[in-house]
Formats: C-alpha cells, structure tokens, sequence
C-alpha cells in the first residue's frame, strides 16, 4: 500500500489531484487454508451451488416471463391510446383564441410559450418571462472512487486487488469525507449555506388564451446558460440591445478568470452519499456537455452578492484569492444558473379543460395521452414519433426479457449438464458423450425459451394485432415441432440400425445351425454295435 504525500493533512485548501491506495487480500476455496481464510468440503459447497443455480434461474425465469408479460401489456395499452388520440384530435390554427366549444376534447395547439419573472433573492437574479430558472450550487471536494480486481493465482486461492481513488472534482452538496476508506488528506467542508434550488413559473401560457398544466411544463426542458454581469452593466437581458451571445461562448470558457461549469443532476440540499462510480462521473460530463452547448443569456444582478461571494466568468464565486480558473482550492464553492425562457414556439397535444387549460387526455382504453414538441409540428408526427419511441422501449425490453429467460433456463438446467459432465470419467467416449448429452440439453433449454417467450408476447397481442400474434404464434409452434420431429428423426434413424443388428446375428446363426444339420444328413452313419454287457 502506498500513499501520495499531501499538502497538509486535512485536505481543504489544496490544489487537488489524483490520489491512489491499492490493498491487496487473498480468498482461499477448496479443502485448503490459507492465512487470510478458511476453505470448506467440496462436495457440499458444489451441491449447495448446483442448488443455488437452479433457485436463481427459477427467479430469472420468472422475471423475464414477468418483463414480458408487462413489456407486452404497456405496449399494447400505448399503442391503443395513440391509434384513439389519432382518431379524436381536434387540429387548432395557429393563433387561435381557446374556445368552450372544445372543452373536453383532445385539441393540438400550436404557439409561443410565456412565463412570469423568477427571481433568486439571495444572489439578486431576476428572470423575465421565465418558465423556470435553475440554482445550481457546488463545492470543489473530493471524491473516492473504488475498483476491485480479482486474479485467480491457481485452483485454490484468488488475489483480490482493491484500488481507492481520490480526485476532485465540482460536485453539488458535499461527499461525506468521513465515509472515506483513507480520509486522512481528504476532508471535504462544510455544506454550503446556498443550496441547489429550483424556481418554476405559476402560469405557463401558449399560444392565445391556453395555460400548461405542472405536468406539461416539464416536458419544456429547452435552457439557455445565465451568465452574471455586475450590478448596472450595459448590455444584458432586458437592456437595449441585448441579444444572445454565441451559443460558443459558454459560461466558464472564455474571457479572462472563467471558471469552468461542469454540471451534474440535482441530488438536494445538504449531504450526499459517498458513493461515486464511473457511471456517475459520465453522467456528470455527459450533462456538462449537454450545458456547455447551450446559449448564453447575460443578466446583470440587482443587488451585491453575499459576503465573500464575487462574480468569475459569468458564475458566483466564493473561495481562495490566489484561485484561478484552471486550479481552485478544495472548499471553493461557486453558484450558477440556467433557465427556460419563455417565447419558445411549441406543439401541444393535451385536453382542453376550463379556462383553456391544457392537461393528460385519457383515451377511451384508459391511458392518458399528453405529448409537448418544440417547433411547429402536426399531430400526425407527434402521434408517429410517440409510437416510434414506444416501439423502441419495447424491443429493449423485450431484447432484455429474453436474455434474462436464456439466463435463467440455462441456470436451471445446469445442475443436469454437472450430473452429465460426470460421464467424462468414462474412457475413450466419456468427454465426447457428455458434451453431446449437454449441447442436447442446452438446445431444448434454449427451445423452451423460444416457445414461451414467443407464447407470452403474442398473447399479449391477440386483440389488438392478430396478424403478429399468429405469427409469434407460428414460431413457437414451429420452433416446437422442428425439435419434436428432429427427435423423431433420430429415433428412426437409430432403430433400422438396431433391427439390422438383430436379424443380421438370426440369420447368420441359422445359417450356422442349418449347414450344421446338412452336414451331419450328408454324412456317413457309422456304424453302432452295442458293447457286450454280458
């Protein structure tokens, strides 16, 4: 185990960088032991996995049939409530007024989007005509990542290598440092007194006289960076001349002192969870990819930011003096905004309820439909991409069914093919019967999952698409009957073989016992004097 010397032994206020501990451990198996373990009885143990195979492959097995069944039954139930939308949309003209005389109906509006001002009162933002405006509040911290890597060294003992990396990173809240497996140099402070908050506008209106429901406002995720300018600073929104910079121009990349804006999802106020894996960092630079696009809208603030607190590089900032923008100090903190603005041209297709308000439409099967798409689009491609993306979802699912159903079969009859293996030890035929007898039960495991997936999915569809439904239908019997006349086959072909075998050793033996009596008409009678008893 090594250690990277730090700057000091609480870990705030450094630059940072990349620590690694690496601690090794051994796992001992079999009926030997070891320094770190203990083996058990072989037999038991491989009867007690052979047990816990099969109990994992029922699981897996009745899951996926689960999936499936589910799968089938929600992709029914969307199709069904799209085809209905299709038929009983009410297409609106742009422009046109709300009217009581399609209250209840499913309508498609188009039009551009309004908002009211959203204001954050503690760093003096102010938002015109906003859907909804986004605090975002991080802390330069550290964070551990774990990897563990087994080597299997021989039959009885694995080497189990288990690495815990320390990098910083901007992150929301704080990592829980006490959790840390070698929290020495790695302190992270204290939570921010500014926490990640979100503002969201009362009343959400589109095109004339029409009101979004909450559920329909946050299908509206189009945002745009906020970058901070001083108090009275010429040039930002709602000044003269102000348009919005180059969607290049991002906040954190460029001018002088920028500090850099990586974003991660929301996880609340306060505390957050230690746990930080590879997945989470993509995310991370997949989001900061996704803002770093985004245009940018100046906003200059109202009023002076707390203490401690200045504008860098279009953010709030608070930390060290001698930070700058390509290095800051563990316990830097910065807060950042992004917001939807309003005037953005959208498609809606929702009911109409009172007063123009736009909600859910739920069809006559009982699924409610509500679609929002930015730009002008007619409701034939909403419908058609809605089904498209229901299609997708469904041959995922499907796809992930049917490899859990694969799993879980095969899972079950394993402990056969480890019986079967069992034949190996029979000379000269043994390995070549057993892998036979195996490959066999591995092909009818994978027929059973053939006929009962394509059983359970075109049961699903029986009522709605008949035409699939025979089909999948089709295949499974199909799929069943090539196995069944395949065995047929087989047995055909192995008994002729056997009834030649047979007559072919009747009649040579008749053949022996007939030239025998010939032989024995053929020749001589010698001839026979009884001895002289007397």
């Amino acid at each position: 185990m090594t250690a990277v010397g730090l700057r000091n032994r609480h870990g705030v206020g450094v630059r940072g960088g990349s620590h690694t501990f690496t601690e090794t451990a051994y796992e001992f198996t079999g009926g030997r032991r070891g320094r770190y373990g203990r083996g058990g009885g072989g037999a038991s143990s491989g009867e007690t996995s052979f047990c816990c195979g099969f109990l994992v492959g029922l699981v897996f097995f009745a899951a996926s049939t689960f999936l499936l069944w589910w799968n089938e039954g929600e992709a029914v139930a969307v199709y069904t409530s799209l085809k209905e939308a299709r038929d009983a949309v009410v297409a609106l003209p742009e422009g046109k007024r709300a009217s009581t005389a399609n209250k209840g109906s499913l309508v498609h509006v188009v039009g551009p989007t309004s908002g009211d001002t959203l204001a954050d009162a503690d760093f003096g933002v102010v938002y015109p005509n906003a859907v909804r405006l986004k605090r975002t509040s991080e802390t330069y911290q550290w964070v551990e990542k774990q990897h563990k890597r087994r080597i299997r060294e021989d039959e009885h003992r694995t080497r189990v290598e288990t690495s815990y990396t320390y990098d910083t990173r901007w992150k929301e809240g704080v990592v829980r440092s006490s959790q840390f497996a070698y929290p020495e140099g790695h302190r992270n402070p204290r939570p921010s007194p500014f926490d990640s908050r979100t503002y969201v506008a009362n009343e959400v209106g589109v095109g004339d006289g029409f009101v979004l429901s909450p559920t329909l406002v946050d299908e509206l995720d189009r945002m745009h960076n906020v970058r901070l300018l001083p108090m009275g600073a010429s040039g930002s929104m709602g000044g003269e001349g102000w348009e919005p910079r180059d969607p290049r121009q991002i906040a954190g990349r460029g001018g002088d002192g920028d500090v850099g804006c990586p974003a991660d999802k929301h996880r609340g106020k306060g505390i957050l969870d230690d746990d930080d894996d590879d997945d989470e960092e993509e995310d991370d630079e997949d989001q900061y990819a996704l803002e770093a696009r985004l245009p940018e809208m100046p906003v200059a603030v109202v009023k002076p930011l707390p203490d401690g607190w200045r504008i860098r590089g279009g953010v709030a900032y608070a930390g060290s003096e001698v930070a700058h923008a390509s290095s800051p100090l563990v316990g830097d903190r910065r807060v950042r905004f992004t917001a939807v603005p309003g005037k953005q041209t959208v498609s809606v297709l929702a009911k109409q309820g009172k007063n123009g308000s736009l909600r859910p439409w739920t069809s006559p099967s009982g699924r409610e439909v509500a679609i929002v798409s930015h730009g002008r689009v007619t409701p034939e491609e909403m419908i058609t991409s809605a089904e498209r993306a229901n299609a997708w979802k469904t041959w995922g699912l499907r796809l992930l069914g049917f490899i859990f159903m694969i799993v879980g079969s095969m899972l079950i009859v394993s402990p056969v093919q480890e019986v079967v293996s069992y034949l190996r030890w029979i000379p000269l035929v043994g390995g070549f019967a057993a892998g036979v007898v195996n490959l066999g039960i591995s092909a009818a495991a994978a027929t059973a999952t053939i006929v009962c997936a394509c059983g359970v999915i075109g049961t699903s569809w029986l009522a709605h698409r008949p035409a699939l439904a025979y089909t999948l239908f089709a295949v499974s019997a199909g799929t069943y009957a090539w196995a069944w006349m395949s065995q047929r086959g087989r047995e055909r072909t192995a008994a002729p073989a056997a009834d030649d075998s047979t007559a072919d050793d009747t009649s040579t033996d008749a053949g022996d016992a007939g030239d025998g009596d010939e032989a024995r008409d053929d020749a001589p009678t010698p001839d026979y004097n009884p001895p002289n008893l007397d």
